[in-house]
């Protein structure tokens, strides 16, 4: 089946009305009075959910959860700590506990971006892209940057996310990237290896690849999902981001060191005033520690939070 027909064949995508809805959230079910609409990334309950999927699916439901950001895919399935289940099987499991599968985050087999691979990495979007178009998700996400050693490097990440944003964009989808950690890290033009300095001293034509990133991505083409955690431990401010590119930032990450609220390190008021003044409403819950033993219980503790928090 060629490109064009199995677009136009996927009855799911909403195509035009996607494309048109930009980054001010999902379509959405009328809300039950005073339930807040909230996801999960699965990533944070990922080992104690392996165990009984459809079970554990049941309990995020009932602690609040409405919709789900995947992790773990691999060529068709999602395989996180447990074995491969196709994408559309994955969906069933949770649309018959209440969630709704809206993003995926998914990282390229390519750990560096260059000229001779720029067609073997567009191949990989492309196939990933049809494969979650079955799906209907809106948000396809790219969960972390390739290796960047100089500016030249951003550049040619910049390009290639431009142009799977265009092929996500054809199928009704919203390219997305997410930060991490390392994007606060800097590089020099023609440069050999990425930078980060404590005292934030630098040398002149330094560049953050966040910034890189933001500056030049298509904001037609590519969005980005606001990791605000991520984004302070790399000694950025995510409220300055949010002001500085109010229709860029379509997605949030809210996570914290412990469970929502416990460490007192993130002004989650700050961020979330700033991101609903934006007009954004998706957002996912994240728990890095995902080897805690403790996982159901953390992310109950942060939908708790988020239920009771009256800037939400």
């Amino acid at each position: 089946m060629n490109r064009r027909s199995f677009i136009k064949g996927t009855s799911l995508l909403g195509l035009g009305t996607m494309i048109q809805m930009g980054c001010k959230g999902g379509a959405q079910t009328e809300p039950v009075k005073n339930h807040k609409h909230f996801g999960l990334q699965v990533f944070g309950v990922c080992i104690e959910l392996a165990k009984d999927i459809p079970g554990g699916f049941k309990r995020l439901k009932e602690m609040g959860y409405d919709t789900l950001e995947l992790a773990g895919y691999n060529n068709g399935n999602i395989a996180l700590f447990h074995d491969p289940i196709s994408l559309v099987d994955y969906r069933k499991m949770a649309q018959d506990a209440g969630l709704e599968v809206t993003s995926s985050h998914v990282r390229t087999p390519q750990q560096v971006y260059t000229p001779d691979n720029r067609q073997e990495v567009l191949d990989f979007w492309k196939e990933t892209v049809e494969r979650h178009a079955l799906m209907g998700i809106t948000y396809l996400v790219q969960a972390g940057i390739p290796t960047c050693r100089s500016i030249e490097d951003v550049q040619l990440v910049c390009d290639i996310c431009n142009e799977a944003g265009r092929i996500a964009q054809d199928a009704g989808m919203l390219f997305t990237f997410h930060n991490e950690v390392n994007v606060a890290m800097r590089v020099m033009p023609g440069g050999q290896e990425a930078m980060y300095s404590l005292t934030g001293r630098y040398e002149k034509g330094a560049r953050q690849i966040f910034d890189l990133l933001l500056e030049q991505t298509d904001p037609g083409l590519v969005k980005f999902e606001l990791d605000g955690f991520a984004a302070i431990l790399g000694g950025n401010d995510p409220v300055q981001y949010l002001q500085q590119y109010p229709d860029r930032f379509c997605l949030m990450h809210v996570k914290d060191r412990e469970a929502l609220g416990a460490s007192g390190m993130i002004n989650n008021e700050n961020i979330f005033r700033q991101f609903h003044a934006n007009g954004m409403k998706d957002f996912f819950v994240e728990d890095e520690n995902f080897r805690s033993g403790h996982q159901f219980e953390r992310v109950a503790e942060s939908a708790k939070y988020l239920q009771e928090a009256d800037f939400v």
